[in-house]
């Protein structure tokens, strides 16, 4: 099994060990072992260009939106597209982005774009902290410019899901279903102990993707109740090393409170880690194909 790379403080958590560390340990030649995950369900270079027409499959392009550049990577055929939010990036030279997606894409027999956030890969640099409602209006800027038409199934990795969720929820005319690989839950912040709470405010918004990560928590949470009723579908990896200061059993107990709000919430387990764009990208990608069959668009 794959192991982590250090985060920078005490707090080991599942959600927050990131996208970035699949580049690291790609380039360490490690890999996981795809066969041990059996899944049971509990209820050249890029350059600024003018729009693609709508209905082009194939994209490799840099778009502006909003005054900054946004990388957008889009192949294969069929409807809805899939679009995929990477996690997020603590450190720029580890690498990471769209490209982790790479493998689940590749298993996924339909149209797919995968895109870098603002400073994060093939995007542009933009100065000071952006927030996670920018980086909605920045996606929802991208998929226009770009004539990727919706509905679209959003795919988030990590913390790449606490954003599908806060997009489903600001524009959810456009959303018709939703893949969560072991996301980050807009809850999750309610079990730290108040006196760390500080700390750890600090710690998660030292990401070099400059975003408010501890404030998108509070954001999603307060877009859940205007979700489109469409299958959501959450992927929990089972191998999980929690916060010490979190109680015994309080992440389980959250994550399956969430599960039960959603509108159409359905929780599938792996004995995996957090790591599953790397260890199981097949089995991903079979969960995004299993939301695409139960859509009628």
């Amino acid at each position: 099994m794959a192991t982590m790379i250090d985060i920078p403080f005490a707090r080991v958590v599942r959600p927050l060990v990131l996208a970035t560390t699949l580049a690291v340990l790609v380039g360490c030649g490690q890999t996981g072992d795809p066969s041990t995950a059996e899944p049971t369900e509990s209820s050249s270079t890029p350059s600024a260009s003018a729009p693609a027409e709508p209905g082009d499959a194939a994209i490799y392009d840099t778009f502006e939106v909003g005054g900054h550049e946004l990388f957008m990577d889009c192949a294969g055929t069929g409807a809805p597209t899939v679009v995929m939010l990477h996690g997020i990036i603590w450190d720029v030279e580890f690498g990471g982005g769209a490209a982790d997606w790479a493998e689940t894409r590749e298993a996924l027999q339909t149209r797919s774009c995968a895109y870098d956030r603002r400073n994060v890969g093939l995007s542009g640099q933009v100065p000071g902290r952006s927030t996670a409602t920018d980086a909605v209006e920045d996606l929802h800027g991208l998929l226009q410019t770009a004539g990727v038409e919706p509905p679209y199934v959003l795919a988030g990795y990590s913390f790449g899901g606490l954003l599908s969720l806060l997009y489903a929820g600001t524009y959810p005319d456009e959303v018709a279903g939703i893949v969560l690989v072991d996301a980050t839950l807009p809850f999750e912040w309610e079990l730290d102990p108040p006196e760390t709470i500080e700390e750890v405010k600090a710690e998660l918004n030292k990401n070099d993707e400059r975003i408010d990560f501890f404030g998108t928590g509070a954001l999603t949470a307060s877009a859940l109740d205007r979700l489109p009723n469409v299958p959501i579908t959450y992927l929990y990896g089972l191998q999980q090393e929690f916060d010490p200061d979190w109680e015994v059993g309080a992440y389980d107990a959250a994550l399956q409170g969430f599960i039960a709000g959603l509108p159409q919430g359905k929780l599938v387990e792996f004995d995996t880690d957090h790591d599953m764009l790397l260890d199981i990208p097949a089995d991903v990608a079979d969960q995004i194909q299993q939301v695409l069959s139960e859509l009628d668009v």
